[in-house]
C-alpha cells in the first residue's frame, strides 16, 4: 500500500529537495541503515557529497529527477523511487525539459522511406536471400521492417511502420543493430520516448520467426511457422492474464503473469476452473517469469495445491518515526478508524510514538505458521520457474512456496526486492517531488537477506537451454525422462 503526503506548492529547487529527501530518507526508510552499514560511511558520505554537488548544477526538473534517483539507487533496486508531482509538471516553464519520464520525448533521430506495402513487395523479390532478421516483425504497441541499411550489410534497422505509442510514427528507426564478429548483433534500442539503450539483437527458436531485441519480437512477414515450444514460450511472454495447460497426461503448466491484486480473481478462476484436473495430474509447473510482484493474497489459492506440511513464514518489523506513525494513521483513516484493520493501525501508530527510533514489531511474534491445509496426493511434484524479472511478492511467493517438500525452483535468481517493504510516499515541501520509501523491514535479516542476491533457484538454466525451452526442460525433469 502507498500512501502520498500532499503540501502546497512552492518554486522548485532541486538542492533543497535533496536535502529535503536526503534527510527524510535517511530519518524514516527502513532499509537505510542497513545498506550503510553494508557499505561503509564512507562510501556513503562520499556519495552523497558527489550528488550534492551535481544537484546545484540542475536545470531542470528532468535533470534534476535524474540525479535525486541516482543517489536513491545506491541503496537497492526496488521499493524506492522519486518523482516530480503533477503540479511540478504544470508549473515547468514553456521551453524547459518535463518529467517524469514517460512526458520526456526525446529528439526523434533517423528516418527511413519505408511501406508495409514496400517492404512486403522487397520481401517477395529477395525470396531465399533474405536475411534471417528481415521481414516485418511485431512487438508490443509496434510493427516494424527490419532492413539492411543501404550503404552497410553489417547493418539492420527496424523501421515503425505503426505504432500504437503516438510518440513513434511510420518511418521512424526503433532499432539499429550491426552483426558482430562472434555473430550476435549489437546496436541501440530507442525507447517509448526515443531515449537510447543498448541492446542485443538474439534470433531464438528453430523457425527463425522469434526475435529477442529489447522486447519479444514475432515475425509476421515472411509468415512465421512456429514449433509447438515456439508457440508455448510466445503465448506465455505476451500473457496478461494467467492460463493453464495440459503438456501431457502426466503434466499441467500454469503461467501467471501478476501477482498484482487485481489479477487474484483471474488466478483464482483458473485454479478453480482446473482443480480437479490438477487434483489429478502428477507435475505442475507453474511459470512466473517477469512478474509485476503485487499482493501476496494473489498467491494464496495455490498454497493448498504445494502443501506438505506447516508452513513458517517470517514476519516483519517497523521503523518508528513520527512520518511512520502519521502513515499509519492515514492508513486508519483509509481502512476506517472504527474497522478492525484501522483500529490495528491506530495500535501500530501508537507503539510507534512510544518508540521512536527503534524497531516494533507488526505483530506479537514474528513468525507465523500455516497448518490449515491437508497434503493432497496431486501433484507429486511442482515446478516453479523463475528469473530476474522476479520481486517483492514474487519472492514472497517463492520462498513460501518452497517449503514444501514437492517445490523445486527453475531458472535464474530473482531480482532481489523483498527485505524492506511497506512503501510510502510523501511530497517535498515545494511541492514538487513525491518520494518513496519503506517502513518494514524482514525479521530474516540479517542472517538471510534476500536484495544482495537474489532467490536462488534449485535448478540453475544455464545458457545452454534456451529460454524457450525453459518449459520443455521443466518437463523432463519432473516427468524424470
Amino acid at each position: 500500500m502507498v500512501l502520498a503526503v500532499a503540501t502546497q506548492a512552492q518554486p522548485c529547487d532541486c538542492p533543497a529537495t535533496f536535502t529535503w529527501m536526503v534527510n527524510t530518507f535517511a530519518q524514516n526508510d527502513a532499509g537505510f541503515k542497513l545498506v550503510v552499514d553494508r557499505k561503509g560511511e564512507a562510501a556513503y558520505a562520499e556519495h552523497t557529497a558527489d550528488l550534492r554537488t551535481r544537484v546545484s548544477d540542475a536545470k531542470d526538473l528532468r535533470a534534476c529527477t535524474e540525479l535525486l534517483n541516482e543517489w536513491l539507487q545506491w541503496f537497492r533496486r526496488g521499493h524506492i523511487g522519486i518523482g516530480p508531482t503533477e503540479q511540478a509538471q504544470e508549473a515547468t516553464p514553456q521551453g524547459t525539459t518535463p518529467a517524469p519520464a514517460q512526458a520526456l520525448i526525446a529528439p526523434v533521430g533517423r528516418t527511413v522511406k519505408l511501406t508495409e506495402a514496400e517492404l512486403v513487395k522487397r520481401l517477395d523479390r529477395m525470396g531465399n536471400a533474405r536475411h534471417p532478421l528481415e521481414g516485418l516483425w511485431s512487438g508490443g504497441p509496434y510493427r516494424v521492417g527490419i532492413v539492411r541499411q543501404a550503404k552497410d550489410s553489417t547493418r539492420f534497422d527496424a523501421v515503425i511502420l505503426a505504432s500504437e505509442n503516438p510518440n513513434w510514427k511510420p518511418g521512424e528507426v526503433k532499432v539499429e543493430v550491426q552483426r558482430q564478429a562472434d555473430g550476435r548483433y549489437t546496436g541501440t534500442f530507442y525507447m517509448g520516448d526515443h531515449s537510447p539503450e543498448p541492446v542485443v539483437a538474439e534470433l531464438q527458436g528453430t523457425s527463425g520467426s522469434l526475435l529477442q531485441m529489447g522486447a519479444g519480437w514475432v515475425r509476421q512477414v515472411p509468415a512465421p511457422q512456429l514449433s509447438q515450444a515456439e508457440r508455448m514460450h510466445q503465448r506465455a511472454m505476451q500473457a496478461d492474464a494467467p492460463f493453464m495447460e495440459r503438456l501431457n497426461e502426466r503434466t499441467l503448466y500454469l503461467r501467471i503473469p501478476s501477482f498484482a491484486f487485481e489479477q487474484k480473481v483471474r488466478i483464482d478462476s483458473v485454479l478453480a476452473a482446473h482443480d480437479a484436473l490438477i487434483r489429478s495430474t502428477e507435475n505442475l509447473i507453474i511459470d512466473i517469469r517477469y512478474g509485476t510482484g503485487g499482493s501476496d493474497a494473489s498467491y494464496a489459492g495455490l498454497i493448498p495445491y504445494l502443501y506438505t506440511s506447516p508452513m513458517r513464514s517470517v514476519g516483519v518489523k517497523l521503523w518508528a518515526t513520527e512520518l511512520n506513525a502519521a502513515g499509519y494513521e492515514a492508513y486508519a483513516d483509509m481502512f476506517g478508524r472504527g474497522t478492525e484493520d484501522g483500529r490495528e493501525c491506530l495500535d501500530i501508530a501508537a507503539r510507534m510514538r512510544a518508540a521512536t527510533g527503534a524497531w516494533v514489531d507488526m505483530n506479537a511474534q514474528p513468525w507465523s505458521v500455516d497448518s490449515a491445509h491437508a497434503v493432497l496426493p496431486y501433484p507429486q511434484r511442482v515446478g516453479i520457474i523463475c528469473n530476474e524479472g522476479n520481486g517483492s511478492t514474487d519472492e514472497q511467493f517463492l520462498l513460501d512456496a518452497r517449503t514444501s517438500a514437492k517445490v523445486k525452483l527453475f531458472g535464474h535468481p530473482t531480482m532481489g526486492s523483498l527485505d524492506v517493504s511497506n512503501m510510502r510516499q510523501v511530497t517535498s515541501p515545494d511541492g514538487c517531488y513525491e518520494l518513496g520509501y519503506t517502513m518494514s523491514m524482514s525479521h530474516r535479516l540479517p542472517r538471510m537477506p534476500v536484495d544482495v542476491m537474489g532467490i536462488q533457484p534449485d535448478h540453475y538454466l544455464d545458457e545452454g537451454i534456451p529460454e524457450m525451452d525453459w518449459v520443455g526442460y521443466v518437463q523432463e525433469v519432473l516427468e524424470g525422462r
